[in-house]
């Protein structure tokens, strides 16, 4: 737990769900908070499939701790868009957020 690590400044995006007319939930927009992040080294993992190289990148992003976070939620991080799929609570006053980054 290190207030010197936490040097990045991210948006995190709370996805806003309204029913639409086809009887499921739409994102219309999102909340968003910003917070101080600690960005740990990306880990890659490949695999080969029906002869096609898959390969996924996911990052761990450490924040103050937040107990309102879910998967679902977006990260901003300058240009890049990263997808919140795990969230853990992370030593005493930390969460982790595993994220996979969005490729546009």
């Amino acid at each position: 737990m290190s207030v010197a690590a936490k040097n990045k400044k991210i948006i995190l995006q709370e996805p806003i769900k309204v029913e639409d007319d086809k009887g499921g939930r739409a994102v219309t927009g999102y909340n968003s908070y910003t917070v101080w992040a600690e960005f740990w080294k990306p880990k890659v993992v490949t695999a080969d499939s029906t002869g096609t190289m898959l390969s996924e990148l996911t990052r761990n992003i450490i924040i103050w701790r937040r107990s309102d976070i879910r998967k679902g939620w977006r990260v901003l991080y300058g240009s890049k868009i990263f997808s919140v799929e795990h969230v853990y609570d992370w030593e005493k006053n930390e969460t982790m957020l595993v994220c996979k980054e969005v490729v546009r």
